[in-house]
């Protein structure tokens, strides 16, 4: 079994292209000599022995990994020759892009620079919104965990929703489901059922029924007021439907328990309290820098009735409402006599 500490190295970087890989003996050899010749502050050179990579360049972009990755700051010294030339491979890799962009002017098409300008655009946001969630407090108690789970347990927690174990069959008149309700009560139910081809085709299911079930309310209603199983019973549905009901049984809802959901739960009540502190402060920047939105300039504009008054249009945050005039049709002067 993998250690933690593995599984964060391999985390760490991804490699791109692995060094040597598909190289012939001939090659090997030349790049053996290529870095042996190589100066002391250079990792990685060109053909031309240009350096690719030197060693100031990987220091500073593995201080600036680790920074990005916190639990990696602790690992055991075994593991950092590993980590190191993972690095060192992945930005080999980035520099042979980068020059293969290059030399092909790839970064000088219309889609690599729509590309590039969007992920500076999510990139800046990104950090805009991580700059600005630091600004926040977000502590969350145990208080608000369990709270959360108590208003969403049907949602996050529920295995299954139990209820009243129910069947029945359905009757068209009152008279036929009182004499088989008759005959079930001292004879079985199930026994008479299976007995009659016709009632096996008209028996109905209802699994667990439950105050989400989706059969007639008066029907559900009736089947969860019963208080002792088992139990046989007739219910009116309507006046051509009435059901003789076979209860057999009562569970209750089984629920995952609170402890075994709480590491999800953080993770969502802190989320949650993330996204609402981040919309409130947003909002209230946008009051102080007093900033006015032209929210309706996207919709339909409706037609305008003869002889509409004055019409209020929906402001921007915080601006005052704006009072668009219609002018009244003008009548005619009367003429002198």
């Amino acid at each position: 079994m993998k250690s933690k500490n593995t599984y964060l190295v391999l985390a760490l970087v991804p490699v791109l292209l692995l060094s040597g890989c598909g190289t012939t003996d001939k090659a090997s050899v030349s790049k053996t000599k290529a870095v042996a010749s190589m100066p002391g502050d250079v990792l990685a050179t060109w053909s031309d022995g240009t350096p690719v990579v030197t060693q100031g360049e990987f220091d500073e972009m593995f201080e600036f990994v680790l920074k990005g990755k916190p639990e990696l700051q602790n690992l055991p010294e075994a593991f950092l020759p590993m980590v190191k030339t993972q690095l060192l491979n992945s930005i080999v890799s980035q520099k042979i892009l980068d020059k293969w962009v290059a030399d092909n002017k790839v970064d000088q098409t219309k889609e690599y620079k729509d590309e590039y300008k969007m992920v500076l655009f999510n990139a800046r946001m990104a950090a805009n919104v991580s700059a600005l969630a630091k600004t926040l407090d977000l502590a969350a108690s145990e208080g608000d965990f369990r709270a959360y789970y108590d208003e969403n347990k049907e949602k996050i927690a529920l295995i299954a929703a139990g209820g009243v174990k129910a069947e029945g069959v359905r009757f068209n008149s009152e008279a036929e489901a009182k004499d088989f309700l008759a005959k079930a009560k001292s004879g079985g139910f199930d026994k008479l059922v299976q007995a009659d081809a016709n009632m096996k085709k008209n028996l109905r299911d209802f699994q667990y029924v439950n105050d989400k079930s989706r059969i007639n309310k008066t029907l559900r209603d009736a089947i969860l007021a019963i208080k002792r199983f088992p139990s046989v019973m007739m219910v009116k549905e309507s006046d051509k439907a009435f059901w003789v009901v076979n209860a057999t049984e009562k569970t209750e809802a089984k629920y995952q328990p609170y402890e075994a959901l709480k590491a999800q739960i953080e993770g969502t009540v802190k989320q949650t309290k993330q996204q609402e502190g981040l919309m409130k402060k947003i909002d209230g920047l946008r009051d102080s820098y007093g900033v006015s939105i032209k929210e309706r300039v996207f919709m339909p504009e409706q037609p305008k009735e003869p002889g509409q008054g004055p019409q209020t249009m929906m402001p921007a945050k915080g601006a005052a409402p704006i009072k668009k005039e219609v002018k009244q049709p003008v009548k005619p002067a009367a003429k002198a006599a």
